[in-house]
């Protein structure tokens, strides 16, 4: 018999199945009441079943002990999908989908992933190729089949999202159409942030479309650190109160065609019907759809909050800005700038200014504080400062009130991801750094209107140099 963990989960994928087509009938009161019988599934367990979502309860099942259990729940599922002699789209959807999870002997490996619909919600039978990081063998099979898996899905009623051809289409369009666009979604974005937003937009892949979007802005900490994958929408249910969205993850590989026919067979081996609504939204020259998956992705960027935001260093007009949230540090004069500058070129090491006691370990103290009062007064004087009369930041009654400036000027930027990153943080051993990656760091010199990396400015030259 199993556990009351493991009916609730049952009572669970039991009630999301029976609802996937949206019609409840005699048929699958009588499949209900029987599998009720048979697991002692009473009226407490159906209330909790209402608690866990979708995922939860599969995650349950899969791990279970109990012998039998998976074979048995597959057997009354299949049960319950062909109680009233057919077996709906959204139906066939969903019974493919647990055939994949409950099988013993899985062909490939697969997860179920609910979301809350206020996070991330895209159309039914959608289709999302998502990777963490950028696989080159699998980019590379689906540039090179992208109509044969297209078609493939699209046949059976799927519609395939993959971000670099949609980006593409971005990057084809006319920059002025596009700004224009993006004015009219997002019409007290300033033209400074408009222009940050479509460069991000452009430059944009599936790793950090995951990563930044779904991961950071949206919270689906569950992608975090996905394979490539295919990300398929198989219903909606109710949490409690919150509505989720359930998806199908299937990993895949450089032999996704494989894979992608694979899960059609299953799909279509359950469908009681030759004719399929085949979707056929396609964006085209000049054409921007703005619902289903489209909308998402362009109100996920143009909302300006949980974003992984890039930091231009700008000497020569003494700024510090954040353009990814539209915002720079306010308040700050030339003395705080450059701390923070020289902050991010010292990296993860960060600085530390706690004197030693013996006099051997004073003496190295001593040389490191003149090397880093040398980095602090060049960095100063590229900030419009004399480098002679650069602050001596080994006096405390001098550094205290310069950090204590930059935190209290950088805890008031909104938007950001993980906003700790961006601030002066000291770690137990009294080493002061900013932890942000190398990679978001840009400095903008007077002979280029593009900021440069910062490892390749003369702001780093000259820190490397001293």
């Amino acid at each position: 018999m199993p556990t009351r963990k493991e009916k609730i989960a049952v009572a669970r994928i039991l009630d999301d199945l029976i609802k996937a087509d949206r019609i409840v009938d005699t048929g699958e009161m009588e499949c209900w009441a029987n599998v009720c019988g048979k697991y002692g599934i009473d009226r407490e367990v159906r209330i909790c079943a209402r608690d866990i979502s979708f995922a939860d309860a599969l995650r349950t099942i899969c791990g279970s002990d109990t012998p039998g259990l998976r074979e048995d729940l597959l057997g009354d599922c299949r049960s319950v999908t062909v109680s009233d002699g057919f077996c709906a789209h959204s139906e066939a959807l969903m019974m493919a989908s647990l055939t994949m999870m409950l099988d013993t002997r899985p062909e490939f490996e697969v997860e179920a992933i609910s979301i809350p619909r206020a996070s991330f919600n895209v159309d039914m039978a959608t289709v999302l190729y998502i990777e963490n990081e950028f696989d080159a063998p699998t980019n590379e099979a689906i540039e090179r089949n992208y109509r044969l898996i297209y078609k493939e899905l699209q046949l059976a009623g799927f519609h395939f999202l993959y971000i670099p051809r949609i980006i593409d289409h971005y990057r084809h369009t006319p920059p002025v159409l596009f700004k224009e666009i993006l004015s009219f979604l997002a019409p007290s974005m300033s033209d400074a942030g408009l222009d940050t937003t479509y460069r991000s937009l452009l430059k944009m892949n599936t790793g950090i479309f995951c990563k930044d979007l779904l991961c950071n802005k949206c919270g689906i900490t569950e992608l975090r650190n996905t394979y490539p994958s295919l990300l398929i929408k198989i219903g909606n249910s109710f949490v409690g109160s919150v509505q989720y969205a359930n998806y199908l993850k299937i990993e895949v590989d450089e032999g996704i065609v494989a894979t992608v026919q694979g899960f059609i067979d299953r799909f279509l081996a359950l469908l009681n019907t030759d004719i399929y609504v085949v979707s056929s939204s396609e964006e085209r020259d000049n054409q921007f759809h703005f619902h289903g998956f489209y909308k998402q992705l362009l109100d996920i960027v143009l909302v300006r909050h949980n974003i992984r935001s890039e930091i231009v260093i700008d000497p020569y007009r003494q700024e510090i800005l954040f353009p990814d949230i539209d915002s720079k540090a306010q308040g700050l004069h030339r003395r705080e700038r450059a701390l923070y500058a020289l902050l991010l070129c010292q990296g993860a090491d960060g600085l530390n200014f706690n004197r030693p006691r013996t006099p051997e370990e004073a003496a190295r103290y001593d040389r490191r504080m003149q090397r880093i009062g040398k980095r602090y007064a060049a960095i100063y004087e590229l900030f419009g400062g004399d480098r002679e009369t650069a602050p001596d930041l080994s006096i405390p009654e001098i550094r205290r009130p310069i950090i204590a400036c930059l935190r209290r000027s950088l805890r008031n930027l909104q938007g950001l991801y993980n906003p700790d990153d961006y601030t002066v943080t000291r770690d137990a051993n009294d080493n002061y750094a900013v932890h942000v990656e190398p990679e978001l760091i840009f400095v903008r010199s007077l002979d280029s209107s593009d900021p440069i990396p910062l490892h390749e400015s003369e702001m780093y030259r000259k820190w490397k140099s001293l």
